[in-house]
């Protein structure tokens, strides 16, 4: 069976020459140049081709950005200046399609001895397109009679209207002489849904009545029977006691602007701060909203107020700043100034928190008059290190009382009132499903609404913190 195997030829083969065994090792020296310049080389140069352009797109935003910030106090300038150019916009309009406000401002523009008006009749709201905005509008009639010059006069007022007012048309039929009867036809327009505006037309003084025991206390020459600031003594009464009315300070700030700059002391100091309707004094007061992660020494969340300029010439007997809380807090309030040599005076105002409702908070400021002129730049509720909280605050009207004022002293009032907690808003959060979470039941929506200012259908934004009434 040996004789039937097949034979395989035999390869033959001879030794390398020098010269090949030098181009083998030159043709793998290219292979491996070649696979590392392709794979190594190429992929580095190509990363570092995008990183310098991500570099350079880098460096044009902060040049932007240091652009912007460079311009920190132009734009802050030309802020304000837009705020003032649309509240001027918006004083032409009416807030509202309110028929008593503008029944009111009519009665007080036209000239009533001259010319009288039977009656005014109010078409149906309707929306006219103007500059590609939808602007509500409503028709008047206003039936009137009365003289040549009366009637001149009352166009005359519709002309120089502070609100945006038009005479639609007007017809005139003569009486005698000296009189005219006729029926004009003003249109009147509004920015309501377009704009936020004070709902109020006319502002309407009140005077503070000192004679709480009359009426009539508050015009100008009424004498009381009874005097006030002395002896409430009658005769043969031996007990007659002193009155002495209580002071009125200066009100330096009211709180009335619309426009506050919320500054964190680190990252992990989170809030806002936006007008309130809840107020002490006035329309408005500051609401402080924040949440603070104590991990610094200093943690604070500061309002800016420095562009309000409040400056205090000379050290007042005492100052007082009125602070609503809706809970007991742990933290502390303070004011921060800058003597007229630009060191800082900051003071704490309030340790704690410890009232409910409205607070007459006294601010103790330097008594070395060589600081003064004093300015007061910001507000700020802060907590300790390793300490968290968060919450609402409202401050308004900073008063402050000077000899003049009689140098009576007010104490601290605090109000107490309902307890409240406080809920940070959530993804997915409704009022209503806020109400069912915290209370069970849907039926304190309106409630929560009211007390955070807040309108049916607005939208609640993540992280907000709302004031809750604590059951």
């Amino acid at each position: 069976m040996e004789n039937n195997k097949r034979r395989l030829p035999k390869i033959k083969t001879r030794p390398l020459t020098a010269t090949e065994k030098t181009l083998l090792a030159l043709l793998a020296i290219v292979l491996v140049v070649w696979a590392g310049n392709k794979f190594i080389v190429m992929k580095q140069q190509e990363k570092i081709q995008s990183l310098q352009v991500d570099r350079m797109e880098y460096e044009t935003k902060i040049a932007e950005m240091n652009s912007v910030l460079r311009r920190e106090n132009d734009i802050k300038a030309e802020w304000e200046q837009l705020n003032v150019e649309k509240d001027e916009i918006l004083s032409y309009y009416f807030p509202t399609l309110d028929q008593a406000q503008i029944i009111y401002l009519l009665n007080d523009m036209l000239p009533e001895e001259q010319v009288e008006i039977a009656d005014y009749g109010f078409s149906r709201p309707d929306i006219e397109n103007i500059s590609d905005m939808d602007v509500a509008n409503m028709g008047i009639s206003v039936p009137f009679s009365g003289n040549y010059d009366g009637i001149r006069e009352m166009i005359r007022a519709i002309e120089l209207s502070p609100r945006r007012m038009m005479i639609d048309s007007l017809s005139l039929d003569r009486v005698d002489d000296s009189a005219l009867n006729g029926n004009m036809n003003v249109k009147v327009y509004s920015v309501e849904g377009l704009a936020e505006a004070d709902p109020n037309v006319i502002p309407i003084e009140v005077t503070d009545n000192p004679n709480i025991d009359t009426l009539f206390g508050s015009f100008p020459g009424f004498v009381s029977d009874t005097p006030t600031g002395g002896t409430n003594e009658e005769p043969g009464d031996p007990d007659g006691e002193i009155t002495i009315p209580e002071p009125t300070g200066d009100i330096l700030h009211s709180f009335e602007i619309r426009n506050y700059e919320f500054i964190p002391s680190h990252p992990l100091v989170i809030g806002s701060a936006v007008p309130s309707t809840i107020a002490q004094h006035g329309r408005y007061g500051m609401r402080l909203e924040y949440r603070i992660l104590g991990l610094d020494q200093e943690n604070r969340a500061y309002v800016d107020i420095s562009s309000q300029n409040i400056e205090l010439r000379f050290p007042p007997s005492e100052m007082y700043i009125y602070v609503y809380s809706f809970n007991y807090l742990p933290g502390n309030i303070g004011i921060k100034a800058i003597d007229q040599n630009g060191n800082d005076a900051s003071m704490t105002i309030s340790t704690g928190v410890p009232w409910i409702g409205w607070g007459k908070v006294s601010v103790p400021l330097p008594g070395d008059t060589s600081r003064y002129p004093l300015k007061i730049t910001h507000l700020y509720y802060e907590v300790g290190k390793a300490q968290d909280d968060f919450g609402v605050l409202i401050f308004d009207k900073l008063e402050a009382f000077y000899s003049e004022h009689y140098g009576e002293s007010v104490g601290d009032e605090y109000v107490p009132l309902q307890e409240f907690i406080f809920y940070e808003v959530q993804p997915g959060d409704t009022v209503s499903g806020i109400s069912r979470k915290v209370y069970g039941t849907e039926k304190y929506a309106s409630e929560i609404l009211k007390n955070n200012e807040m309108k049916t259908g607005q939208i609640l934004p993540v992280g907000k913190i709302l004031a809750l009434v604590k059951r």
